[in-house]
């Protein structure tokens, strides 16, 4: 919770994800009515060792309530937790993730290694140079289905469908490779045509082929984390459908760019400092040329991976260009680019000196940061707060987008 007082008389807009009912009935009617397949029963039918691949803890998905609607008895089943680059959940977020110590239909829990080679099998090369090594568990399995949410992402457009395999499921080199991509300025908020970040992904989806073995679920969230749409089967097909969902969702209008933007992260994404730079990424568009982000974010597991906070603080872009496949070197570029339009403070746990040495002002209380930035832009600066910024994305009326 973030208290924050505002004078009166000064223009103030807050936005937050579209408040839309939940929808109870909407994964059992998506996995009955899937798209391309005839429903999931009929899927799995001839299917024995299915691995069954889930988002980790820095996402809000409810996977333990998605996992009830799959019946998988007499089923050889496998559980991966498609953890990407970051950290392995621990005891507690694992139960969380899962709905208990295992998942409703049993089997065996795996956590995705993507620094373990033994783990890893060579897909190939994409057209963009990333060498793909994806987990071996998805070369065994007759049939994998991922669950998966899908917001918006600062670099892939959006979450969810392709990116159970890349990132998720792949080697830290690969990772790597591939977000370097980020650096471009096609990989983008909101956009999937011409984004390099997801025709890489969707490249890779590509490779590895298999369609008719993959039953994706894919969520879309109210802004209380429930389910509010679910849409299944194919799985480019049913993430396409709710990235439609999602823009509705989750990509506010706003009346114009604000001088004070002051973006709220909740949990998961307040996980750290390196996830909580979609807070700042997704309000880019809010912001007017020279105005002040307030980031609120408790960072409470400190900075997060350390390559990149090495990056921002041993090099400028342009040095960092000298070696684009470090990892962490696209949140460099998104943020250095970042800093050159806006000031951005930093209402976090850290100590001062750690967003102080990458370009950010730190501060304690929400309250302190925009009295500053009142007294920088003026007392009747406009003040626009964005609550569950890491997922939501304000747009203004003059904004070309996706």
């Amino acid at each position: 919770m973030v208290n924050i007082s505002l004078e009166g008389g000064r223009p103030v807009e807050v936005v937050s994800p579209k408040a839309v009912l939940p929808d109870p009935a909407a994964i059992t009617y998506s996995v009955e009515t899937p798209l391309k397949f005839k429903d999931f029963d009929s899927f799995i039918a001839n299917k024995h060792r299915i691995l069954v691949v889930v988002n980790d803890h820095t996402r809000s998905t409810p996977t333990a309530e998605a996992l009830k609607h799959l019946n998988l008895k007499d089923k050889q089943v496998t559980t991966i937790i498609a953890s990407g680059s970051h950290r392995p959940p621990d005891a507690n977020e694992r139960r969380a993730i899962l709905g208990g110590d295992l998942p409703p239909y049993g089997g065996r829990l795996v956590v995705h290694n993507c620094r373990d080679k033994s783990s890893l099998i060579r897909l190939g090369r994409t057209s963009r140079g990333t060498d793909v090594y994806l987990n071996s568990l998805l070369f065994d399995a007759d049939a994998i289905i991922p669950v998966t949410s899908v917001e918006p992402h600062y670099f892939a457009g959006f979450t969810g469908g392709r990116k159970f395999l890349l990132p998720g499921l792949a080697g830290f080199d690969s990772i790597a490779a591939n977000h370097c991509l980020a650096a471009e300025e096609n990989a983008r908020l909101l956009a999937l045509d011409g984004n390099p970040i997801h025709e890489d992904f969707t490249e890779v989806l590509n490779m590895f082929g298999r369609a008719d073995d993959i039953f994706s679920i894919q969520l879309v969230l109210n802004r209380e984390g429930q389910v509010s749409y679910a849409c299944a089967g194919e799985i480019n097909e049913s993430f396409k459908e709710a990235t439609q969902h999602a823009r509705e969702i989750y990509v506010p209008k706003i009346r114009s760019r604000a001088q004070i933007v002051i973006s709220v992260n909740q949990p998961p994404l307040d996980i750290d400092l390196y996830q909580s730079q979609k807070a700042l990424q997704n309000v880019e568009f809010a912001v007017a040329p020279g105005g002040i982000i307030i980031l609120v974010s408790s960072c409470r597991e400190g900075i997060g991976d350390e390559h990149f906070y090495k990056l921002l603080t041993t090099q400028t872009t342009e040095g960092a260009n000298e070696n684009p496949h470090r990892f962490g070197y696209h949140k460099v570029v998104k943020l250095t680019n970042l800093l050159k339009k806006t000031q951005i403070f930093a209402v976090t746990n850290l100590p001062p000196s750690i967003p102080k040495s990458i370009g950010l002002t730190p501060f304690q209380e929400a309250q302190q940061a925009l009295a500053e930035a009142t007294q920088c832009k003026g007392r009747d600066s406009g003040v626009l707060v964005v609550l569950d910024a890491a997922i939501t994305v304000p747009v203004p009326p003059d904004t070309s987008y996706g």
